[in-house]
């Protein structure tokens, strides 16, 4: 089992870790996550952001961090569909990062023409973490 540290606005945490930042990710999407995450055995930062506005308390987005955090994770995983306006108004710019996946129920996106990076689950992350586990393996220094 991986140890995984969960970090969440205003917090940041640089570690050489393989980082991932989910953006209001649905419960499926979360349980994939944990699942991917038992594969490998590694430690693990996750980035979460997922504010849930109450009618009672006014919460504020930390915009600032989000698009911070976009650039400091490995893998970001985007759900355009359970994302507030605030968010979605950014959304395409979060896209155009390579670093970034979304998913979508929508069928009629222009999404598709920022990124190729559209997925449907998470399997595809298995390959591509391992590739990156074993890129930044090869490149430590050997004693």
């Amino acid at each position: 089992m991986s140890d995984l540290t969960i970090v969440t606005p205003p917090d940041t945490l640089l570690t050489n870790n393989p980082s991932f930042l989910l953006i209001y990710p649905n419960p499926l999407i979360k349980e994939q996550f944990q699942q991917l995450i038992i594969k490998f055995d590694i430690p693990f930062t996750l980035y979460m952001y997922e504010i849930y506005e109450d009618e009672e308390i006014e919460i504020e987005h930390d915009i600032d961090w989000l698009l911070n955090v976009c650039h400091i994770a490995n893998f970001v995983i985007l759900d355009l569909d359970n994302c507030p306006p605030i968010v979605k108004d950014l959304s395409s710019y979060i896209i155009a990062n390579t670093n970034t996946f979304w998913l979508t129920n929508s069928t009629n996106t222009y999404y598709n023409k920022l990124s190729v990076n559209q997925i449907f689950d998470l399997d595809f992350l298995v390959s591509k973490v391992g590739d990156y586990i074993e890129t930044k393996q090869l490149s430590k220094p050997q004693p």
